[in-house]
């Protein structure tokens, strides 16, 4: 009871936290609106047209460089925070949790929680994947589900959903997938091939951290089956555990016969269970990612100009560490989760954490070199959607974006007079108004990538 109770103070101040953070955040936006649009329209400022004009009847004279602010170029490990980390990693949460609830309101045998981890992990590596896996199922899970005790029952499922955002992300930094992204005509074969290894392959080693979490958790695995089915399986079950159990008894002993036999087979289970899921998910990231951002596919997958891959600093494995920490501090800690026999369990991705952050400490770029990288494609970023950005959709979009936010700080200020659960219901107020915006934003990010890149190809 106790443990509960503290369970339900701590995410109480979490939604206190969370309700300041989008009140600030609301106000903050809308300044920060308000000085672009402030900006755009400075009075005496010569507009896009007449400089393109002036610059095209003097040739020779060189055009002045508009550079941005250094804020807005601020890049994370070899990534930039707004223009890449902040869209990509936003839009793989809203996947995962637009995923799961559609799965949820369906009942589908299909989860598609791990559709925005797929996206993040091919388009910015395995880092960043785990880290939109672990922000995803973990801290957004946990804010939004309603019983006591959620970090018991959630947080060690974290321990799949980054798994398979290394794996994804290492497979992604594959020159075979490279290979594949950048055929302009791609086979049948090459396709399936892609759904194999991403899919199949995927589902039998996500199924690995799955089955030692359901031991942890004493949770049998259940496929949704007619009831024949379901026991004529029950029976084929039994009989690969029991042989299983018996060629194993033999090398190991009696103990290690039934655990290892218990295991391989809710391993088989959870492979059939996952392959769809992981199947779907990874056609969807890529479906996704070749339609929606396709300025993202030619920089980030295809290399740019140079067709050359980016690679990580050590700043990607630390940042992953700092998120992971907490959530390991509380399985940890969890009076559910004591004993020796879940330290390995809970202390694996720290592996990944700290043999990354060794690996690419030594042998990865400098910090130099990537802030070169980023300042580059900062440029091409720029140059590419200018043209959109001059359209009239575009400032009207912002003016209504301002208006939204004036009218969600008011509301919310109001929100205490005539509610009792204050908290809570300006936490889940603030959630869906950003997340109504982030969702419009996405779209209009990867509308304007699309029209740059038509333009560009005309």
């Amino acid at each position: 009871m106790i443990g509960i109770e503290e369970a339900g103070m701590e995410k109480d101040a979490l939604l206190l936290a969370g309700t300041i953070a989008g009140f600030v955040a609301a106000v903050l936006s809308i300044m920060e609106k308000l000085l672009d649009l402030r900006q755009r329209f400075r009075p005496g400022e010569e507009p896009e047209e007449g400089i393109t004009r002036s610059a095209q009847a003097v040739p020779h004279e060189p055009r002045p460089r508009r550079t941005q602010p250094a804020w807005k170029l601020f890049n994370v490990s070899s990534y930039l925070l707004l223009h890449e980390l902040t869209v990509i990693v936003t839009a793989g949460v809203l996947l995962n949790y637009l995923g799961l609830m559609l799965s949820l309101r369906l009942q589908s045998i299909l989860y598609l929680d791990m559709v925005g981890t797929a996206l993040a992990a091919l388009l910015l590596g395995p880092w960043w994947g785990a880290l939109t896996a672990l922000l995803s199922s973990a801290l957004v899970n946990w804010a939004l589900y309603p019983g006591s005790g959620a970090d018991v029952l959630i947080f060690p499922w974290v321990l799949v959903n980054m798994c398979g955002g290394f794996f994804w992300g290492f497979l992604a930094r594959r020159a075979a997938f490279c290979t594949y992204i950048k055929a302009p005509r791609t086979s049948a074969l090459s396709h399936a091939s892609y759904l194999l290894t991403f899919g199949v392959c995927g589902a039998a080693v996500m199924s690995v951290p799955g089955t030692f979490i359901q031991a942890a958790l004493s949770e049998p695995t259940v496929l949704a089956l007619n009831p024949e089915a379901a026991q004529a399986l029950h029976a084929m079950i039994l009989s690969w555990q029991e042989f299983i159990q018996d060629q194993f008894e033999d090398l190991f002993g009696v103990a290690w016969g039934e655990s290892i036999g218990w295991a391989m087979v809710n391993w088989i289970q959870n492979c059939l269970r996952y392959i769809p899921d992981k199947t779907i998910s990874v056609a969807i990231a890529l479906t996704l990612i070749k339609y929606g951002f396709p300025l993202f596919d030619r920089e980030l997958i295809q290399g740019g100009p140079g067709k050359a891959r980016l690679r990580d600093t050590a700043a990607a494995p630390l940042i992953l560490g700092a998120v992971y920490g907490p959530c390991f501090l509380a399985l940890v800690l969890a009076d559910r989760y004591t004993g020796a026999a879940y330290w390995p369990l809970w202390g694996a991705p720290w592996l990944f954490i700290l043999g990354g952050m060794a690996g690419l400490k030594r042998w990865g770029p400098s910090d130099e070199n990537a802030r070169k990288a980023c300042l580059s494609r900062a440029e091409r970023y720029a140059l590419a959607l200018r043209p959109v950005q001059r359209e009239p959709a575009h400032d009207f979009g912002q003016r209504l974006t301002v208006a939204t936010l004036v009218a969600c700080v008011v509301f919310a200020l109001c929100l205490p007079l005539v509610l009792v659960d204050f908290y809570q219901v300006a936490f889940n107020f603030f959630c869906v108004v950003y997340g109504f915006l982030v969702a419009v934003y996405l779209i209009r990010v990867g509308i304007a990538q699309n029209i740059s890149v038509a333009r560009a190809g005309k």
